[in-house]
Parts: C-alpha cells; structure tokens; sequence
C-alpha cells in the first residue's frame, strides 16, 4: 500500500475541515489523481477505506477522477451537519 503516505494527510486534512465546520460525517469526496503517481483506482479505494475506519470519513463515497500530474488533488467533500 505505498499509497498510505499519500491518503493518510487526504483523511486528515479533511477530517480536520469538516469537524470545524461541525460536521458529523463526510459523505462524499471529489478527488484528483495524478496518473504519474502510479497509483491505480481499486488500490486507492482499498487503501482509502482502511485509513478511513473509524474517522468522520468512513463512509464517504468516492468520486475519482485521474489527470495528468504527479499528485493527488481534493476537488470538494459534501458533509451532513451535526446537530
């Protein structure tokens, strides 16, 4: 999983946004991936739901789109308010 240094900060940025905006969960991430990464789509799924377990993300649907360049971009992450 040599994406796991790539999504790990993905995850926590996020996690971090949307809890200040007093979310209770992220329902969707809109995400860029640089072909040059050499990362594949089922490998980032995988290793994103890992990551994922147990934070705001867990059940966040992926929306993956890949680009050329050599990082990874967050497009946007739609949240469900908490009450």
């Amino acid at each position: 999983m040599h994406e796991t240094h790539l999504i790990e900060p993905v995850i926590k940025n996020i996690s971090e946004h949307a809890e200040r905006e007093g979310a209770k969960a992220v329902s969707r991430v809109r995400i860029k991936i640089g072909e040059f990464t050499g990362i594949k789509e089922d490998s980032f799924r995988e290793t994103f739901a890992v990551l994922s377990k147990g934070t705001i993300l867990e059940n966040a649907e992926l929306e993956i789109n890949f680009f050329l360049a050599s990082r990874i971009e967050v497009v946007s992450f739609d949240i469900e308010q908490g009450k």
